[in-house]
């Protein structure tokens, strides 16, 4: 048995009796982030805001003013996700959760504070180069002008596409793996360490057991495409979950980052 199916068994055996816990826990999340999503819906909807072409200096404030409340809720709820990473890490050392654990980052504010600042620069560098290296959207953005100016490239022009949309994946994938992965897994073992452990360190922690990741990743191709459905998902996400932070967990003790999980 290789590394990463001995490291996948002993994620669903201590998932075991803890897997309800983790669900409520996603749920709990999920939900907030679509409740801020409908809010903002809502709001722009109610003010006519969509669909407009030529906005006036009002309706250009009151975008600007919605934008900036759906993502100050959004922040204010980045700690959520914490507390999910939280509850795995949990589990994979034997210890009891709770679904009230997912409000654990909310306890004290100081705390709070950390997590947000965490999460904001994680999460931010995520999307910034992920999104700077989107080739696909550049490659849509000037694909139906190409089409146009020459019909006879339209199925180049969607081969390219496809290709366009596997790489970007591709690198929303390593994006993941280097600014976020390791970072809120270090963090949900260990909240007390200083900022810089989490995130210079996890992201040269990620790129040197990046090859090893890849491996554990690619063991769940097959439940990412069933996460398209919702059932499935609530079995897929917290086994994917719980199986990155029991190889998180074998991966700092051998690396010496015993200070982490300690």
């Amino acid at each position: 048995m290789n590394t990463e199916k001995t490291v996948r068994k002993q994620a669903k055996k201590v998932l075991e009796g803890n897997r309800s816990v983790i669900i409520s826990e996603i749920m709990v999340a999920v939900l907030a982030f679509l409740t801020g999503l409908f809010a903002f819906s809502l709001a722009m909807s109610v003010a006519g805001l969509y669909g407009v072409k030529n906005p006036n200096q009002t309706q250009q404030m009151l975008t600007m003013i919605f934008g900036i409340v759906f993502f100050a809720f959004v922040v204010v709820c980045l700690p959520l996700i914490n507390g999910v990473y939280r509850s795995v890490c949990n589990v994979v050392r034997g210890r009891e959760c709770s679904p009230l654990d997912v409000f654990y980052y909310y306890k004290k504010p100081k705390l709070f504070f950390k997590s947000v600042i965490l999460d904001v620069i994680s999460v931010g560098l995520f999307f910034i180069i992920s999104g700077l290296l989107n080739v696909f959207n550049y490659l849509s953005a000037v694909s139906d002008k190409i089409i146009e100016n020459s019909s006879s490239l339209t199925a180049v022009v969607a081969v390219l596409l496809v290709l366009a949309f596997i790489v970007s994946t591709a690198v929303v994938v390593v994006c993941y793996i280097i600014f976020v992965h390791y970072t809120f897994l270090a963090y949900g073992f260990n909240e007390h360490l200083p900022l810089g452990i989490y995130l210079p360190r996890m992201m040269a922690f990620s790129i040197k057991n990046f090859i090893s990741t890849i491996k554990l990743f690619v063991g769940f191709i097959g439940w990412a495409a069933l996460c398209f459905f919702v059932v499935p998902a609530f079995y897929a996400v917290p086994y994917f979950l719980t199986t990155s932070a029991m190889s998180a967990k074998w991966l700092f003790e051998l690396e010496g980052s015993r200070d982490i999980i300690c």
